[in-house]
């Protein structure tokens, strides 16, 4: 028998009618899982995200392939049935444990094989598992890649950690900006369907003065303006959100950060706010629009160590903005996840 490599795609096997592509249709929440390992902590949460958007939740698995150039030896095709009929009867009992309706077993890279899956319905979200308990900071290369790919929103569950079956509290990062505030329907819609309380949270940059003598007074106190300005500034902005989310019936609070580099204090808040759901836009007013998420949101997808929603910001929500058509430049591009 001929040996040959097996092919770059597989079967997506609907135990119903397969979802349209449609961007009006309600959100497929797509778990990725690995049957290498144990991912079930990713589930409850990703059911958690389908119940208050109403999406429908589905597995996918890739079978990684690995052609001759890279093993040195091409792939057995009866070995190759065998693992693909195992695969296929466990993503079977992982569906019918979870009443999943629509599995999809998939072969090819990882990184690859999803994002082709995803590309056609940005409404979509992908869900992975990130890290694990001896490295929680650490990305792989599926998540990295699809991080990177700036295609879909994606909900990164940190493995290791048990999983809660509800949210009871929504920690949402904002900057004061129409755009990071575009993510707020969906945070409501979570809330809703949890009922968690909201926590809305401003951290307040340091100012920098340009110089390299040493501080006078005047450039303290100019400082101490900045911020009291700043501070002022976010807590009319976020009493005014919060007025509004509670005119929706929802439970919410504010919280104004100073003191330090922003990722920090909001990496901190995590913690101290008893967070379990850390809820994200991709950019906020300092993004650019060639690079996949800003420097907040890089810093922090590495490292909560709670379920952490990136909600992707598309082109149609970057109108408008005053970098929707600017480009990084430079040999530091805003966002890239360096290991």
């Amino acid at each position: 028998m001929q040996d040959e490599s097996p092919p770059a795609s597989g079967d997506r096997t609907p135990r119903s009618q397969d979802p349209g592509s449609s961007a009006d249709e309600a959100p497929r929440i797509l778990v990725c899982v690995d049957l290498a390992r144990e991912t079930s902590e990713i589930i409850p949460p990703a059911k958690a995200i389908a119940r208050a958007l109403d999406g429908k939740l589905e597995f996918l698995h890739v079978l990684e392939t690995h052609g001759p150039a890279e093993t040195g030896s091409p792939v057995d095709p009866v070995e190759w049935d065998i693992i693909r009929r195992e695969a296929k009867a466990h993503m079977a009992q992982y569906a019918e444990a979870d009443e999943v309706l629509v599995t999809h077993l998939l072969e090819g890279r990882s990184a690859e094989q999803i994002c082709s899956e995803l590309a056609s319905r940005p409404q979509d979200i992908a869900v992975l598992g990130r890290g694990d308990e001896v490295s929680r900071s650490h990305l792989g290369e599926t998540v990295r890649k699809m991080l990177e790919s700036r295609l879909n929103s994606l909900l990164l569950v940190p493995i290791g950690v048990e999983p809660k079956q509800k949210f009871s509290r929504i920690l949402v990062p904002l900057d004061c900006s129409g755009r990071s505030e575009r993510i707020m329907p969906v945070v409501e819609k979570i809330a809703r369907s949890e009922n968690a309380e909201l926590i809305l949270v401003h951290a307040v940059p340091e100012p920098v003065l340009s110089g390299g003598e040493p501080g006078q007074s005047s450039d303290q106190a100019l400082k101490s303006q900045i911020n009291q300005r700043n501070e002022r500034v976010a807590r009319d902005y976020l009493d005014r959100l919060c007025g509004r989310v509670r005119a929706d019936g929802l439970r919410v609070r504010s919280l104004v950060l100073r003191g330090g580099d922003v990722r920090r204090q909001l990496a901190a808040a995590i913690g101290e706010q008893a967070t379990d759901l850390l809820v994200l836009a991709s950019h906020g007013h300092s993004g650019f629009a060639d690079v996949p998420f800003g420097d907040v949101a890089s810093y922090l997808v590495k490292q909560a160590t709670v379920p952490t929603l990136l909600i992707r910001l598309g082109d149609t929500v970057t109108q408008g903005h005053a970098y929707s058509d600017a480009r990084s430049k430079g040999v530091r591009s805003p966002g890239t996840l360096a290991q």
